[in-house]
Order: structure tokens, then sequence, then C-alpha cells
């Protein structure tokens, strides 16, 4: 009986992932439905009794030291930086959490079948995602420029979140077991996938459309052996060329074929350059977790006017790393996602297996210009599809 609550519990946090916006506070500790979530499954997880915590490092040691590296490397970056409060908040929200709710998880599925259940409750929190925000979207409550976020704080972090479940959705249709469903399967994997889409679209964040897209053919070059399907790439070009040929005009475009000097690119380019000039003066410590904002701002001595003044992070996952957590942090999360791609390589390239491989690809595609990772319910969505396939 037990398990079951465990299992269940799990499937409802995963569904839930975006609880994390609903804020709270517990004997003055902030908090989060979330992770007042992920702790429920984790208390219900210990009263089963039969947990063994050192099987991922009996399985994986490699990898266990990788996150033991990034731990210690946020750890003493915040200690030597002093920032405590929003240092120690963010290891407890983006690292600690995660990661218990991904042990559980790993105890937890025994089973292929299992873990596919829990890619296919990924994808219902995607789909209802995506239905809110339509209808955020269709009574007016858009961003300035027209872009759709939904409950998040901006389109991207909407992409952000949605790019999963499209993965997933086409890992699926490249499943032979998939052909042989019923029509009925068939026509609500279909609309779902659709409203998915539509939202995905409107966000108009063209670095998640450029690393789904990536992640897509890469998972056909895999899935087909190293040989292109011909039909389905002339289908995906075609589509890039539709996709291309809608935003030809706009000004968020135009911005980025004229290299415009308000466009994002040229905002991103200099919050890249202010964020090397900062990791050259604190390449072995980092200036610990939450610290950006401040730092960017001390740093603006060195360059013209900044285009983009608010900056929490530095628009790129492996920057981030460094500069929250120093040359440990770094090194641990290069080396964890060498092993892990050492890992899955090996195994059988199944439509598990390619929502796996193209989701990680994706936040490692989309990282080279966001931060894909430092954010609640992304940071549960990579540790959960990081163990999914070990």
């Amino acid at each position: 009986m037990n398990q079951k609550i465990t299992r269940y519990l799990i499937c409802i946090t995963i569904l839930l992932l975006p609880a994390y916006l609903i804020k709270l506070a517990i004997f003055c500790i902030p908090t989060n439905v979330l992770e007042l979530l992920i702790l429920l499954t984790f208390l219900s997880y210990l009263i089963k009794g039969r947990y063994s915590p050192f099987e991922f490092y009996r399985k994986h040691k490699s990898l266990a030291w990788a996150v033991a590296a990034i731990f210690a490397g946020l750890l003493i970056s915040t200690l030597i930086n002093h920032n405590y409060q929003s240092g120690l908040g963010i290891i407890k929200s983006w690292f600690i959490v995660p990661l218990i709710f991904a042990w559980v998880v790993f105890d937890e599925v025994k089973s292929e079948g299992n873990a596919k259940s829990l890619l296919k409750w990924l994808y219902l929190s995607t789909f209802w995602v995506a239905i809110t925000s339509l209808a955020y979207y269709f009574t007016g409550w858009i961003t300035y420029d027209g872009r759709l976020q939904g409950i998040f704080n901006s389109p991207n972090y909407l992409a952000m979140y949605l790019a999963p479940g499209i993965i997933i959705a086409f890992s699926q249709i490249q499943s032979t077991s998939w052909r042989g469903k019923n029509k009925t399967y068939f026509f609500g994997s279909a609309a779902s996938l659709a409203v998915i889409l539509i939202s995905f679209y409107l966000t108009y964040s063209y670095a998640a459309w450029t690393a789904v897209a990536a992640s897509l053919l890469a998972m056909e070059f895999v899935k087909s052996k190293k040989k292109f399907n011909f039909r389905k790439i002339t289908v995906i070009v075609a589509v890039i060329i539709l996709i291309i040929s809608s935003q030809w005009n706009s000004q968020k475009f135009q911005g980025l074929r004229a290299t415009s000097e308000r466009s994002s690119l040229e905002s991103r380019s200099m919050i890249w350059s202010a964020a090397i000039k900062i990791l050259g003066d604190n390449i072995f410590f980092g200036i610990g977790p939450g610290n950006f904002q401040n730092k960017y701002l001390e740093y603006q001595k060195y360059f013209p006017p900044y285009l983009e003044w608010a900056a929490p992070h530095p628009h790129n996952l492996y920057l981030a790393f460094w500069l929250y957590g120093g040359m440990l942090s770094f090194t641990g999360f290069i080396v964890l996602i060498i092993f892990w791609f050492k890992e899955v390589l090996k195994k059988e390239k199944d439509d598990l297996w390619l929502a796996s491989f193209g989701i990680m690809l994706y936040f490692l595609l989309h990282g080279l210009v966001d931060t894909t990772y430092f954010k609640n319910d992304l940071a549960v969505v990579f540790w959960l599809n990081f163990i999914l396939l070990l």
C-alpha cells in the first residue's frame, strides 16, 4: 500500500511541477507547493522502509562523485562570497530537493514500463500548461511584444517547459507500438500535441525552436541508424522554412537580421561579455549562486551602457554552473554529462531512450543561449530525465 501511495505521489508531483509558483513559508523558511509535494513523496518513501541510499553510488560511482563535486563547488562558492541566504536557498530548491525526488524515483522505477509512465505524466503536465497558456492568450494576457508566457514569468520559461512534451510526443510517433493504437488514441494524441505546439509557437522563443528542431533531427538520425529518412527530413525542413517565413517580417526577426543594437541577440552578447569578464576575475571559486545580478551591475563600469539591466542569470547554462559554483561545479557538471551519455549510448534505442536522449540534448543545446536548468521545475525535469535510463 505504501509503495502505491509513493508512486501516486510521484505522478502527482510530476503533473504539478509548476506548483513551485505558489510560494509560502513554514517556520519562517521560504518554500513552495512543489517542494512540499516532494517532501511528502519522500516521507511516504521512507515510511515504506525498504530504501537503499547507496544503491545509486554502487552502480554509478563516477556519476555520484560528479554530483558531489557540483554540490561542493556551490557550497564553497556560497561561503567564500558570503551570499548565504540566496546561495543556500538555491542549493536547497534547485539541487537538494530535485535530487531527493530523483533518488525516490530511481528506487521506485524498477521497469521500463514504469519509466515510460512517468514520461506520460510529464507530457500531461506540459499539456495542461499549454491549455492554460492558450487561455491566457485568448484573454489578452501576453507580453508587450505579443509573446505568450502563460503562468510563467517569461515566454522563454514557457518554451523551456513545453519543449520536453514535444520531444516525448515525437518519440512516441517514432515508436512502432504507437502505430497500432486505435483511432481515438491517435486523434487524442494529435490534438494534445497540436495544443502544445501552438503554445510553443506563440512564445516566439527562437532559441527553443532551434534546440527542439535540432534534438528531433538528432533523434531521427539515431533512430534510423545514421541513415536519414528523406521523407521525414523533407517534412522537417519544410516546417522550418514555413516557421521562418511566418516570422520574416516580425520586429524580433528583423532585429536579428539587421543585427540591431537593441535586439535580444545584442543584449545577450553584452550579458555574455560581462559574464566572461566576471568569470575571468573569479575563475576558481565563482561568485556564488544567486549573485549574478549584483556582479553584473557592479561590472557595468567596464562596458558601454547595458541594453538589458535585469539579468538574474548569464543566459548560458555552462557559464552559470561555472559562475555559481566555480571550477569544481563546472567540472562536475561536464563529467556528469559525459558519463551520462557514456552509460546511455550502450542501451537499447527504443522510444523511452529516444525521449530521454532528446530531452537531454535539448537542455544542452538551448543551454548555449539560456539557463535551462536554474528553475525549480526545470531542475526536477533535468534530474528526472537523467535517472530514467540509469
